[in-house]
């Protein structure tokens, strides 16, 4: 009996020893729950599995009940920490939410991601028999949606310090020094730019951060372009107003370029620094090319007094070409230079055109005298009137008068034509 007795005995402790092992296992799993729920998890799981440790424990069935409890324990760790990420992954999407926020961006979609990871956990999931909630899904849904607003946020912040660098150079171009009246100036030069600020703002605000970033980027290049350009026509007119006044110490008429000028400078004063700068460089050329057609005018002027006053001396006298030469003078004295490069063309049209006459005359001259020596020899009644009115036409010719020397011309010609006609004996 004793064997039996002493079996019996060691039976009994090892099931007392189960006993205290999950007793102790399911109450340490109910304070751990209780623990646990207080930080607003959903231990429901973990509850119906320490529910059913207890039943077991109280059927003694302690080995059962040892595993429910632990299992109970399992799950609501991995609950808490579930919960746990569950919730970080909240705060760092409200965060992501907040610093958008701040900067005066739509998070309306963002916040909508928040009541949608809610609906994924109450919706629940099934694992290993066990209903818990669905934190991980909603982690995973959670955690995507605060990388978006974190790659927004980091966009959104690059472009408004781009909007930011905009304003300054906004800022930088009004602040131009130079101009007499630099609210005027500020006004012109700014208010384009100052418009597409807004735009850039209004796309931020909208979330179109690719467009903001791009108009802003956009301004900060013009402003800079526009700072530049104007100290360029500045430089530009000054020195060009320098050329301008050496061309006027050598008698040159600048008024018009001048007059230009001012212009010119109203309009940059104005913040017009585009049309001011090509109009500046226009002006440059301008007044490049009026020495330019001065000299030609003034050199041309000269040269065609010369030659028409040799070929006066030579005979040689044409209104129309003293017509053109005065109305050069006249043109020249103006500052209408091109105008006067026109008169004097009429001008050495004219001598051309005398030119040629000349020397038509001077070949039908030649030509008649050749006429006449094949002629010396024969019986030609005419030939010493013909010699005589030929002598008569090359006196002429020598002393310029073209036109007597032509009509003596014509009528040696006319005598030299009675070679074809018998002759008349004498008397």
């Amino acid at each position: 009996m004793e064997p039996a007795a002493t079996k019996g005995g060691g039976r009994g402790i090892l099931r007392s020893f189960r006993a205290r092992h999950a007793e102790e296992a399911i109450m340490h799993s109910e304070g751990l729950v209780t623990v646990m729920r207080l930080s607003q998890g959903d231990m429901r799981a973990a509850e119906d599995a320490l529910l059913v440790a207890k039943k077991l424990f109280d059927s003694r069935q302690f080995s059962k009940a040892l595993n429910a409890a632990r299992q109970a324990e399992s799950i609501a760790i991995t609950l808490e920490e579930r919960f746990s990420g569950y919730q970080k992954a909240v705060k760092a999407l409200q965060i992501r939410v907040a610093d958008l926020q701040r900067l005066g961006l739509r998070t309306e979609d963002l916040e909508a991601v928040l009541g949608r990871a809610e609906e994924k956990v109450l919706a629940g999931t099934w694992e290993n028999g066990a209903f818990v909630p669905n934190y991980l899904e909603a982690m995973a849904f959670l955690d995507q949606a605060a990388e978006q607003g974190r790659t927004l946020l980091m966009n959104a912040n690059a472009a408004s310090n781009r909007i930011f660098l905009a304003e300054l150079a906004i800022e930088a171009l009004a602040d131009t020094p130079g101009p007499r009246n630099p609210k005027v100036f500020a006004e012109g030069a700014t208010l384009a730019m100052e418009r597409s600020l807004e735009d850039a703002t209004r796309e931020l605000a909208l979330g179109h951060v690719d467009a903001a970033m791009r108009i802003a980027i956009g301004i900060e290049a013009r402003a800079e372009t526009l700072r530049a350009d104007f100290a360029d026509a500045t430089v530009i007119l000054g020195r060009t107003e320098a050329q301008l006044a050496e061309l006027r110490g050598e008698g040159i008429v600048t008024e018009r370029i001048e007059r230009q000028i001012a212009f010119a400078r109203d309009m940059l004063g104005r913040g017009m620094i585009g049309p001011a700068l090509s109009m500046s460089k226009r002006l440059r050329d301008d007044s490049v090319a009026l020495g330019d057609v001065h000299h030609r005018a003034a050199t041309g002027l000269a040269d065609a007094e010369v030659l028409y006053s040799r070929m006066v001396r030579e005979g040689f006298h044409s209104y129309e070409a003293e017509a053109a030469i005065k109305e050069a003078r006249h043109a020249l004295k103006e500052g209408a230079y091109t105008r006067t490069l026109e008169h004097l063309d009429r001008a050495h049209a004219a001598f051309a055109r005398r030119r040629n006459a000349r020397e038509a005359l001077a070949r039908a001259i030649e030509e008649t005298r050749a006429r006449i020596q094949t002629l010396s020899g024969a019986d030609f009644p005419f030939l010493p009137d013909v010699q005589e009115v030929l002598g008569r036409a090359e006196r002429e010719f020598r002393q310029g008068n073209y036109s007597g020397s032509s009509e003596d011309l014509q009528i040696a010609t006319v005598l030299l034509t009675q070679t074809s006609k018998p002759a008349v004996a004498r008397p």
